[in-house]
This record gives structure tokens, sequence and C-alpha cells, in this order.
């Protein structure tokens, strides 16, 4: 639920609650994560944490990137998980446009714009995406008056939050129908569902909601007259704001203004609104203008300010007939009433009253129709579970009865049963604790597994090498190119005791290892190679995940016994790419070949053997075990003097998951 770019209103002056922005470090980790991003699914995913937590202005501008972004992804036709990953973030965007609209009071095109959300989402089956959008049109209906629409709307989000187990969506549906219950007078109610709210923000650590909750719950308590406990959850509301980064928000500056005018502190207030109003006027948002306008008009009656007390109520009247929405004509048409009847002029208080009459005459109305839809919705709730109990209880006397019958059956096959039941049990018994020790010794197998895996990339040779080689730099006085080589030393170490624990890694971590040990490779030989890794495009990089390091003890045997024997130039190529609905390591040299690299080996009387090369068979043989298809390794020499062509290709199919 994105309870930033939806604005639940406040219960008593009909605000909404804060967005929140991040600490300028995430924002600036995210900006340099999308410009490294290589697949357009990561850089959904990036700009959608980037809107939630980027200030206004710049939020916006992150959401037509990413609606770009999905869209021209969509028009290609894409197959798989992909349709719905870009269909989500396509709706998102969609979504986030009516957000706009909403914050610039032009409901109708903001109702446009999630209708368009809600068709794409369901296209997609996105269920979680489709209760976002009708919550944020049922927030348009509660601000225009209209509950009896917006309870519809609410019930049916709170279906589809419970059934997709979304508590952050169940939170903010609870959140609004206390708002409602406020605005019914059902002021026990209204605390009902917004502590039922608080309590799944906190379960969820959704600390952005829980200034906001305070606040509306410290409400509550004031309108039951409970003062003490409404100081200390308005005092925690404030504390919460302060003790975080907020960015510049209207409702939050108000809400707290409101606070400070509960404990008397009006200079206090009127800083805090004063800044709502300069914000809410460079976003151009009518409603916060107008409750900006309103909580100005109540500090300065307080302070006996009565000129300028009247100058802001008219602003808000006039704010909230541009809107058209009762509730905001309503709370200044009270405010210009009240003032006027100070000031003595009968006249203008009573063409306010008769105004404030009006729009409460229409908010009344609705509440009564509000009021009896929500028993109606509670009766239908409890009818249905009394005829699904009903119902439960009929089918159990009927499967007792039922039961019963066979039972008589049943005694009389017993004995004949029995022995063999027994017999079943016992064999049963044994053929699971023969399963439970081969999955252990399969388990320990596995793990012995990993920890040679990680003893034969920490190769004493390769390391000792590639440490002589950054001494030799030092002692050359070259710090450039030893720096280098021990920055990608230490990276290469530390991928290698990440990746030996883990059984999958994405193939955008297993290309960036093999880079990193290529790079030290061709330093540590003074560049006798040069290498080129070529991923299929149609491979998904960051989704498709392989066992970590197969390639690399063939990489190591191509170095070490082809490109170390040949006396030119060699090259080295790793590709990786589908054949047949398989995933395939192919791994290439031109080095001097098997046998010449077999006689020269000999004659120098080398007694190094690959161990990687040995325990990576190993691999493949579990790996073998525990996939349908078999996994074979070709190695094919291709030294053919007659063409003048030498080297060694090796060949294998990959195992993979698609997360």
């Amino acid at each position: 639920m994105k309870f930033p770019r939806i604005r639940i209103l406040f219960c008593l002056f009909l605000l909404a609650a804060y967005s929140g922005v991040g600490q300028n470090k995430m924002i600036e980790s995210l900006k340099l994560e999308l410009q490294s991003a290589k697949h357009d699914t990561l850089r959904c995913a990036v700009l959608d944490q980037l809107i939630e937590i980027a200030a206004e202005g710049e939020w916006q501008k992150y959401n037509d990137q990413m609606k770009q972004i999905a869209s021209q992804n969509l028009a290609s036709k894409p197959s798989g998980r992909l349709v719905k990953v870009f269909s989500k973030y396509y709706a998102t965007a969609l979504h986030n446009e009516g957000i706009i609209y909403s914050e610039q009071s032009n409901d109708e095109k903001a109702i446009e714009y999630f209708n368009k959300s809600i068709d794409v989402s369901k296209q997609a089956g996105n269920k979680n995406e489709v209760a976002i959008s009708l919550q944020a049109i049922a927030q348009i209906d509660i601000r225009k008056g209209n509950h009896t629409k917006a309870l519809h709307l609410l019930y049916d989000c709170l279906k589809i939050f419970e059934e997709v187990g979304d508590e952050i969506g169940i939170a903010d549906v609870h959140l609004s129908l206390g708002d409602i219950s406020f605005f019914q007078n059902d002021y026990k109610k209204a605390l009902e569902h917004h502590i039922k709210s608080h309590e799944l923000y906190l379960k969820n650590n959704y600390e952005v909601a829980l200034s906001t909750i305070n606040f509306k719950i410290g409400v509550d308590y004031n309108a039951l007259k409970d003062y003490s406990k409404a100081l200390v959850y308005l005092q925690k509301s404030i504390d919460l704001v302060e003790r975080s980064e907020i960015g510049a928000n209207s409702v939050a500056y108000l809400n707290i203004a409101q606070i400070y005018i509960f404990q008397n502190k009006y200079d206090k207030a009127l800083e805090y609104a004063l800044k709502g109003l300069s914000i809410s006027r460079n976003t151009q948002n009518k409603i916060e203008i107008n409750h900006s306008h309103i909580v100005l008009s109540r500090i300065f009656r307080l302070q006996k300010k009565p000129d300028l007390a009247l100058s802001h109520a008219l602003e808000a009247l006039k704010v909230g007939q541009e809107t058209e929405h009762p509730a905001e004509i309503n709370m200044a048409a009270r405010q210009l009433y009240e003032i006027y009847s100070e000031r003595k002029d009968n006249v203008k208080a009573n063409t306010y009253h008769q105004l404030f009459i009006e729009t409460k005459n229409i908010l009344d109305n609705q509440e009564s129709k509000n009021a009896l839809l929500e028993q109606k919705l509670k009766y239908e709730y409890e009818k249905k579970e009394l005829l699904t109990r009903a119902e439960n209880e009929k089918r159990l006397v009927e499967l007792t009865s039922k039961n019963e019958r066979k039972n008589l059956l049943k005694n009389i096959w017993l004995i004949v049963f029995g022995s063999a039941l027994i017999l079943l049990g016992v064999s049963a018994y044994f053929l699971y604790k023969n399963f439970k020790q081969k999955s252990i010794i399969n388990d320990q197998k596995n793990n012995l597994l990993k920890q040679k895996l990680l003893v034969s990339q920490m190769n004493p040779h390769f390391i000792f090498n590639s440490l002589n080689a950054i001494q030799n730099y030092i002692f050359k006085q070259d710090s450039l190119k030893a720096g280098n080589y021990l920055t990608q030393f230490s990276e290469l170490i530390r991928m290698i005791l990440d990746f030996s624990r883990k059984d999958y890694i994405s193939v955008e971590s297993e290309v960036k290892l093999l880079n990193t040990y290529l790079e030290l490779q061709k330093l540590r030989f003074e560049s006798k190679f040069e290498y080129a890794i070529v991923i299929d495009k149609k491979i998904d990089r960051e989704s498709i995940h392989i066992p970590p390091m197969l390639a690399q003890p063939f990489i190591e045997n191509a170095i070490e016994h082809g490109i170390f024997y040949k006396k030119d130039k060699g090259r080295v190529d790793v590709r990786l790419f589908y054949e047949n609905d398989y995933l395939i390591y192919e791994i290439e040299d031109d080095g001097v070949g098997m046998e010449e690299a077999m006689k020269l080996k000999n004659k120098l009387k080398s007694s190094y053997e690959s161990l990687a090369t040995i325990i990576t068979k190993e691999r493949m043989s579990t790996l073998n075990g525990q996939t349908k298809n078999p996994i074979d390794i070709e190695i094919i020499d291709k030294t053919n003097p007659s063409a003048g062509s030498s080297g060694v290709k090796v060949k294998f199919m990959v195992p993979f998951k698609e997360i």
C-alpha cells in the first residue's frame, strides 16, 4: 500500500496523512543504483522506491520514467512473469498520476486514471493494486461527502486486502472507516477503527503512518472528553514527526499546528500553519490550501486578531467553493458565522449560518445513509457467517451419522486388516528412517562439497601469485596498478566467500565474479591473453539463477594449461546461452591443446592437478541426481595440425531457476 501517495483524510478538518521522505543517503544510493541498472525490471523497481521517498516535484518525474519504461515493455508483448511485472509498474504509474490530479482537486481526471490503473491490474490478475486504486477513489468520495459510495468501496477493498493478506492495506481501510465514523459523531466507533489501524501499523513497522494515526487517536479521545489520553497521543504524534526526517509537506505541518492549538501554544501553531500554507500553495493543492486557511483563521481568533481571522476564513470559503466540496464549504461557513457573530454583524452572520446549515444538511443526509449501509453490511456479514456455521454444523451431523454407520462395517474388517496395517506401519517406519538417513548423508555431502569448493577457489598457488604481483607493483612504485590489483583481489575473495555458501546465484553475480577473476589473471600474466564473456540476450541476468562458480575451474585450466604454454598471445571465450530450452555453458581457448599441455606438464615434472575441476565434476554429479535432465561435461580438443588450429572447448548444461 503506497501510503505516502494516498492521502487519508483527517477526521476533524479533513486533513490528509503526511507523506515522509527517506534520508538523503538512501535517495542518492537509489539514484546510483538506477544509473547502473542493466535491465528494465530492476530500473522499474528502483524508480518505484524513489517515487515513495522523493520530495514533491521529484517523485512525479520518476513516475513518468517508470510509466514510459513499463509501457514500452508491455508494447513489445513480453511473455511469462514479465507481463505481470511490467503491468504492476504501469498500473502503479497510472495510479500515481491519479494522485497528482487528486492533489490538484481535479477529481474527475483523478478517478479516470484510478480506473485505468484498475483495468490494467485486473488484466494482470493483481488484486492488491486494484484495491489500492479503489481506496483512492473512496478517499475522493469521502472528501466530497459521498460516504455511502465510499463505504461500498472500502468494504470491497477490505475483502481484497484480507484475501491477499495485506495488513497495511487493512490498516488503511480501518483508518478511513474511523474517519467516517468520526464524521457521523460516533467517536467510540472511530476510536475502535483507529486503534485497529494503529495495531497493524505497529505490527508491520510501518513508521510512515504512525504520526498520523497517533494524531487521529488523540482527536478521538479529545472528542470523548478523555483529555489526558488525548494529550498523550497528540504528543506522540509530534515526537514522531520531529524525530524523523520529514520533507516539506503541508499536511504534516498542519497536523502539528492543530496539536499545538490543543496545547494552547498558539505561536508554535502559527509557525507550522504558515509553513503548511506556503507548501500547499507551491504544490497548488487546493484542499490543503483550504485547510491551511481554516487552521490559520482559528489561530488568529484565539490570538484575538479578528481581521486576520476574517481574511483567512474568506479565503478558505473561496477555495472551498472552487473545489465544490460541501465539507470544505461547511467548515469555512461555520468559521465566518462565528467571526461575524463576535463582530455583532447579524446580517452577514445569518447569511453564513444559512450556508453552514445547507451544507450540514447535505452531509447529515448522506451520513444517515452511511449509518444504514454500515449496519446493513455488518448484518450481511454476520448473516453470512451464521449461515456458513449452520451449514457446517449440518454437514458435521450428516458426516457423524454416516461415519457411525461406516464404523459398524469397519469393525468387521478391523481384525482382518489390523495385522496388515501394523506390518505396513513398521515398513513405513523403516522406509522413513532409511530416507531420513539418506537425506542427512546427502546434506552432509552437499556441505562437504561447499567446503571443498571454497578451498579450491582459495587456491594457495593463485593467492600467492596474486600477492606476489601486488608486491612487485609496490616495489616498482606503481601504486595505481597495485591499488587496482588489490581492490580486485579483495573483491574476488569476498565474492568467493559469499557465493560458496549459496546453492544458486543470479547470472549477473556470476558474470561479475568471472570478470573479476579474469581481470586478475590477465594482470598476473601481464596481458598474455584477451577474454570475452558473452551472455545470451534472452537471459534475464537478474531473475535467472544458476549454481555458483561452475565455469571458473575450466577457465582456470584454459589459462594455466592452455594459454600458459602458448608462445604468443592467447584468448579465452566464455559463453552462456539457451539451446533447445536448456542453459549451456561453453568455455573455449586457443591454447596449445590437451595433448601438448600434458607433454609440457610431464616434461616440467609438474605435480599440479586442478582440484577445482575434480570438485566441479563431483558437484555436477550431485546436481545430476537432483535434476531430471542429465548433466554431462563435453571436453573437445580442437587441435588440428593441418588446419593450424589448437585449443580446448568445454561445454556442459547448467541447471537454473527463475526467481
